[in-house]
């Protein structure tokens, strides 16, 4: 299994979210993950668009998966401001 490269950078973060929502479908493509010998710590991701071994994160660390879950979808707000479906297979 390939190793997983993880990219802090909000901008790329922001702009993958963005990728993905224009696909229609967000399923496995976010998640919170802990870091590397630093299991406190968590960190925010989306896969990238054209490489599944490659994440980017927002840059920020978290303790709490409440408050990684709650910038996600943040991030998700800001890219999706008319609040369209976010997986075709959920309209009804």
């Amino acid at each position: 299994m390939p190793k997983v490269k993880i990219t802090h950078d909000n901008e790329w973060f922001d702009a993958t979210i963005s990728a993905w929502l224009e696909k229609g479908d967000l399923t496995g493509a976010m998640d919170v993950i802990t870091r590397d010998g630093q299991p406190e710590t968590l960190l925010a991701v989306v896969r990238s668009y054209t490489d599944f071994n490659v994440w980017y994160s927002n840059g920020r660390t978290y303790t709490k998966y409440q408050t990684a879950f709650s910038a996600l979808g943040a991030a998700i707000d800001r890219m999706n401001p008319e609040h369209r479906p976010l997986n075709d297979q959920w309209i009804e």
